[in-house]
């Protein structure tokens, strides 16, 4: 199973942690995984369209990825989100 694993900042809305085990073959299916845990994230980590958010940033193996980039039983799936103010 594949190891993601969540910012920080995400924490109050990860009931059940920051790192997870997923399966699928894409970036897309792994994630639906996770939603299928924590629905709250969906609105977290994409858009209304159903892409990534344009403030968080996905990588699959230390390469930064979009919903199509393929993702191994072994794959280190990293979510970051960009923090901004003024």
């Amino acid at each position: 199973m594949a190891e993601l694993r969540l910012p920080r900042v995400l924490e109050p809305v990860a009931r059940s942690g920051l790192t997870h085990q997923v399966t699928g073959s894409t970036l897309a299916e792994a994630l639906g995984q996770l939603f299928d845990r924590e629905p709250a994230l969906r609105a977290h980590l994409l858009d209304e369209g159903g892409s990534i958010r344009h403030h968080v940033v996905v990588f699959v193996d230390g390469t930064r990825a979009d919903l199509d980039a393929t993702v191994g039983a072994a794959s280190e799936i990293r979510v970051l989100q960009a923090v901004s103010g003024g």
